[in-house]
């Protein structure tokens, strides 16, 4: 009977054993399958709008943002919250001497309560200025809420023109193999060189690693907007026409738009009332706490029975503030002054932005004229030239180069023009306003 007992219990502790592996198993399934359905969820072709959209409703980034605001609301209800009042209990014990010469009876116990009363205001005061800070995390989530929209919009603009400019480097690499299909052929007929083969081949093989290295590149850069939206699994692609935004680069309207919607400015502005709010305090706190007191004393052996009501309050002869005042004040001062620095910064690089704008802009309009419009008939002018004689190959491999090299000129252009449009609808405010209309 012992016997089988014990082979019973060693079965169900086996069996126990199986059971939590099994259970731990299917947990971690659970996990992995709820990140794979979090990807899956995801589109594998984003938009501009449908990445910011994807940003603003379900990136991690920004809702790990959003939490700075929670944790100023928790601050809003510590303050709006009562003192606790104090119970304190004491008990008197005759040690020696005559007895009953402080009290009749063999002991004596106390009981007394003690009730903090905010006279001055001092609550109200603290819940304003936790509900002022509120006011700037808001602000600050705003900011951080800015600049990943900035950086996620500027890494999708890179990653649209990668996608093109590996368009432009298979185009160039199925040329040059057409080319050299044709220079193989002459060849073979005895009117093209050995040379001009080896020299046709160096460069199909010069561009496809360069159509290689822009693929590399374009890993890198959706390895990248995963991280920085906090999906570092997901791998989407690009979806819709490299052209630039068009907002205005009149410098007065910006300007007047950063007044309105700059979230740091609005920050700062918060900022000022918090710090006035918090100023407030000060003055509020350095007024002491009277706390009423009331208690009982009861002896026994015999019984008797005496009631007590006090006030207690600090007496304000050293400690009268002056460092919450000091404090406050410094506080107050420093924030105006960055205040006056931001506005400043904020109109150089708003001016700097306009100015790079207008040049990318008058740049991007003059190449498009001079050098992309008659790019094909320059090119197949090369081509008719080498295809009669009249011209040789090295003629023909450097227009064929100077084809690709405008081209990804053309594209480096759109991009720096749509990286100073959103240089400048950053120093404005206006990149999320401009987000919306993207619908």
């Amino acid at each position: 009977m012992m016997i089988k007992y014990y082979l019973k219990s060693k079965v169900s502790v086996n069996t126990i054993k199986v059971w939590l592996l099994g259970m731990l198993l299917l947990n971690s399934a659970a996990v992995f399958s709820e990140n794979e359905r979090e990807n899956k969820v995801l589109p594998n072709e984003v938009s501009i709008h449908q990445l910011l959209t994807i940003v603003k409703e379900k990136s991690p980034r920004y809702a790990v943002a959003q939490t700075q605001i929670e944790a100023a609301q928790a601050e809003v209800v510590a303050a709006d919250v009562l003192p606790n009042p104090k119970v304190s209990y004491g008990r008197y014990d005759q040690a020696g001497g005559r007895r009953n010469t402080q009290f009749d009876g063999s002991s004596q116990q106390n009981i007394t309560v003690e009730v903090p009363v905010l006279l001055a205001g001092q609550r109200g005061a603290r819940k304003d200025t936790a509900e002022r800070r509120v006011d700037v995390a808001e602000a600050d989530v705003a900011i951080e809420y800015h600049r990943l929209l900035h950086k996620t919009w500027l890494l999708f603009v890179q990653l649209l023109a990668g996608q093109q400019r590996l368009a432009v480097f298979e185009v160039a690499t199925q040329e040059l193999e057409r080319l050299q299909a044709i220079i193989s052929g002459k060849e073979k007929a005895g009117t093209a060189s050995r040379y001009d083969v080896m020299r046709i081949n160096q460069e199909v093989y010069n561009i496809k690693t360069r159509l290689e290295s822009a693929r590399s590149d374009n890993v890198g850069l959706v390895g990248q907007l995963g991280v920085l939206l906090g999906f570092p699994d997901w791998k989407p692609q690009a979806k819709g026409l490299l052209v630039p935004i068009g907002i205005t680069a009149d410098i007065n309207e910006l300007w007047l738009h950063a007044q309105q919607n700059n979230p740091e400015l609005e920050s700062a502005h918060r900022e000022i009332i918090a710090a006035d709010s918090g100023l407030d305090r000060a003055r509020r706190e350095r007024w002491p706490v009277p706390s009423l007191l009331l208690g009982t004393a009861f002896t026994d052996q015999p019984y008797g029975n005496a009631t007590y009501a006090g006030v207690s309050v600090d007496l304000p002869i050293f400690d009268r503030g002056q460092g919450g005042m000091a404090r406050a004040s410094a506080e107050k001062h420093a924030v105006q002054l960055r205040k006056e620095l931001l506005l400043t910064t904020t109109r150089q690089e708003l001016e700097r932005a306009v100015a790079v704008l207008n040049g990318r802009r008058v740049t991007l309009v003059e190449f498009e004229r001079t050098v992309l419009k008659p790019l094909p008939s320059l090119k197949q002018m090369a081509e008719d030239a080498y295809r009669l004689g009249k011209t040789g190959l090295l003629e023909l491999l450097d227009s064929s180069r100077s084809s690709t090299d405008m081209k990804l000129n053309h594209l480096e252009l759109l991009v720096t023009e749509i990286e100073a449009e959103l240089d400048a609808m950053m120093a404005s405010g206006l990149l999320a306003t401009s987000f919306e209309k993207l619908k």
